[in-house]
């Protein structure tokens, strides 16, 4: 009974309003075509009822284009069918954007227990302690993988967003002139997507979506648990693949890796800096007007350059005094809204998402080899070394990498892995703290990593990254748990 009436709802929210603003689509005209949006629900139902009768859909579309248009040649033939396609593209679009415009009544079809009634149960089973700790040290962790085929290009990303808008709010002139927009715009990237290109796309949904989702979401847990002193900004984190992912894409260089490093950290300050702005034009007190307009005069310039930074502290040390006197001076007046700025700020930090590294064991064991040679300690190949003398060049000698003595992608691993101390640096341990390893064998697709890292980049033992071997093969995962006493 409940699904049938969820179902009813899912209807109402989603199926009505999709065909509401469906039929405003399907009259867009289409250069070339006349009427193809009315034709499309005709050839849905005839190639439907045709195909259920056992028909050859050759047939079938012959039939279609002789009874029900004007379409002769076969270069119109072909030409109606992208057009259709054309239409079916931008239908998906207006899908998503009905459904995610309903998605908050539709999860409250769902009646699952709010965080709220959680606390609530807890507090009934006199287990409230006990949920609080869980909660104060829980977290979870999202990564971002891209993919080229998965991206539109940021116009319709931006058409996509404004959509969502305008269908929930049922604004039905600019929902029309919007669809107007989206027929005639392109959903195929003009050039094929760089990785700079699929790290700014999977940016743009940090920016637009998630920097505000978490935010919203901390602050309802912290309203939640009042009379706690709830801290616990690691509850969500962000890892990021596109552009430090040169295993799952060859065409990612260590110049994309800074690039996209680069642009993590200069997205976040855009939207610290207008939240800001936000503030700005709220807290006009004399006594905090100074530490608002120099913080944001220091984060503009973040915005745009990118060999300007600011740490950590630079940002939060200043919200603390511009908190400290709101309490001191002007009532708390928009407290609440300033601490959940700060506790955005605690958890994006200033890298936005943890950049992770992630290459193939045979391109580190490639590395090796040639520094290696150029140090003379082999002539040829690695397997002239013992085990034991492998293991103790990798983790006691000390070896100077001249990255301009190495080609291709020789050179490049070492420019990346000498460089992450930079971005380490400009983004804050943090922001690059991983390294993974594809098709990981056996322990030394762990230490020629370890050796890399210690040669490129810390010429001590505290190197601040995680090493990361993926075990993808029966041979690496029967070698996974071994313990090797010779190292």
């Amino acid at each position: 009974m409940k699904n049938i009436i969820i179902n009813k709802e899912f209807d109402k929210i989603v199926k009505n309003r999709f065909d509401i603003y469906n039929s405003l689509f399907l009259n867009l005209p289409y250069p070339k075509v006349s009427n193809i949006g009315m034709l499309i629900p005709l050839l849905h139902q005839v190639c439907k009822s045709e195909l259920e009768k056992g028909k050859d859909p050759s047939e079938i579309m012959d039939s279609f284009f002789s009874s029900h248009t004007q379409i002769i040649s076969e270069e119109e033939k072909i030409d109606f069918m992208f057009r259709v396609i054309q239409y079916v593209e931008r239908q998906v679009v207006l899908y998503d954007s009905v459904e995610d415009s309903g998605f908050k009544m539709l999860v409250n079809l769902e009646n699952n227990l709010s965080f709220k009634d959680y606390i609530h149960l807890a507090r009934s089973k006199n287990n409230l302690d006990k949920f609080l700790d869980k909660l104060a040290t829980f977290s979870t962790r999202i990564v971002f993988t891209a993919h080229p085929t998965q991206f539109y290009p940021p116009s319709v990303l931006d058409i996509i967003a404004k959509l969502r808008l305008l269908i929930a709010d049922n604004n039905i002139n600019d929902i029309d002139l919007t669809l107007q927009q989206l027929g005639l715009t392109s959903l195929i990237n003009s050039k094929k997507p760089t990785p700079n290109d699929e790290a700014k796309n999977v940016i743009y949904f940090l920016k637009s979506v998630y920097y505000n989702a978490v935010g919203d979401l901390y602050a309802h847990i912290k309203e939640n648990v009042q009379g706690t002193q709830f801290d616990n900004p690691n509850l969500i984190q962000f890892g990021f693949w596109p552009g430090g992912d040169r295993d799952g894409n060859p065409f990612v260089t260590a110049e994309t890796t800074m690039d996209v490093s680069d642009d993590l950290r200069m997205s976040l300050m855009s939207c610290y800096y207008n939240d800001l702005i936000d503030f700005e034009q709220k807290l006009t007190f004399r006594k905090v007007e100074g530490d608002i307009d120099n913080l944001k005069n220091k984060l503009y310039l973040t915005i745009f350059d990118k060999t300007k930074t600011l740490k950590f502290d630079d940002i939060i040390n200043p919200l603390y005094k511009i908190k400290e006197s709101l309490i001191n001076n002007y009532n708390s007046l928009y407290l609440d809204e300033l601490e959940k700025f700060i506790d955005k700020v605690k958890i994006f930090r200033t890298h936005f998402a943890a950049l992770d590294i992630r290459q193939n064991h045979t391109v580190h064991k490639q590395t090796i080899e040639e520094i290696l040679k150029k140090e003379k300690l082999i002539k040829n190949s690695l397997d002239e070394l013992s085990k034991a003398e492998l293991i103790t060049i990798l983790t006691k000698k000390a070896v100077q990498v001249n990255v301009d003595e190495y080609n291709d992608i020789v050179k490049d691993t070492i420019k990346t892995i000498s460089q992450l101390q930079i971005i380490q640096n400009k983004n804050g341990e943090e922001g690059c703290n991983r390294y993974i390893i594809s098709n990981s064998e056996d322990i030394f697709s762990v230490l020629f990593v370890h050796a890399l890292l210690k040669w490129c980049s810390w010429k001590n033992n505290n190197i601040p990254f995680d090493i990361i071997p993926l075990f993808e093969s029966i041979e690496g995962m029967e070698n996974s748990e071994k313990n090797d006493r010779t190292f």
